[in-house]
């Protein structure tokens, strides 16, 4: 029942994302993307200062959420030309906020997990837009279907890992940070992440002849990497909690 529920809740939250994706490719309105990235950026943002708390450690919430909208509109406007220069005042600024707290030893700990926090959630989520928009003089739809071939190996990863981990795992991958991980999850997820790239190539003639005449070891290695993105994070999440 808990996996129908799952299944559900990301197959309507997939068909939204995937006709945001569509939407901004079909006509050419791609900065609509960085709603979706705002969308997980800020949800994402206030568990990461929930999380933070349980360990001690106090962010000014006001102050830090208000940089995440922010920065990820600095990487839409101007083709992202000041969005470094907004990411180094956003920087200054949490470390700067912190620079006076008492004790040292908790101010530091606050700076530091606010720039983390910058890097970790919008920073890096602005290279999916840098994905999405394609390079210079590309069709608009192999940005999109760049895009969702990454997100199709995400999802991949999770499906996989948690239905294999919940029907067949049994040895403990990290049970000192997540019990329920274990190593056949794990396994279940890098190959639901490489099925879910060949789905995405599938879609495009122009990933199909990529990854089917001789590029599929591109596709293996992808998948691998975004896959290890994944466990890496979702490793940090249960650690935080």
């Amino acid at each position: 029942m808990k996996f129908l529920k799952r299944l559900a809740s990301g197959l309507v939250g997939g068909l939204i994302v995937f006709a945001v994706l569509y939407l901004g490719a079909r006509y050419e309105i791609k900065w609509i993307a960085g709603f979706l990235i705002l969308a997980v950026a800020y949800p994402t943002a206030v568990e990461y200062i929930q999380l933070l708390r349980r360990l001690d450690i106090e962010l000014a919430a006001p102050e830090f959420l208000i940089w995440i909208p922010v920065l990820v509109f600095s990487y839409l406007v101007f083709n992202s030309r000041y969005a470094d220069v907004v990411l180094l005042f956003a920087i200054a600024y949490q470390v700067l906020r912190y620079l006076r707290a008492l004790p040292h030893r908790d101010g530091l700990f606050s700076a530091i997990a606010g720039v983390f926090g910058l890097l970790y959630i919008p920073w890096l989520l602005h290279y999916f837009y840098l994905i999405y928009i394609g390079a210079a003089g590309q069709p608009p739809h192999v940005g999109g279907v760049n895009a969702l071939v990454v997100l199709l190996m995400v999802w991949g990863y999770d499906t996989g890992a948690y239905l294999i981990g919940s029907t067949i795992g049994r040895h403990k991958a990290f049970p000192n940070i997540s019990p329920n991980k274990t190593w056949e999850g794990v396994g279940g997820g890098f190959l639901f992440a490489f099925a879910g790239a060949i789905l995405g190539a599938s879609l495009s003639p122009v990933w199909r002849e990529f990854a089917f005449h001789g590029g599929v070891h591109h596709l293996i290695l992808s998948s691998f990497f975004v896959g290890l993105a994944v466990q890496l994070g979702d490793v940090f999440a249960s650690k935080l909690k």
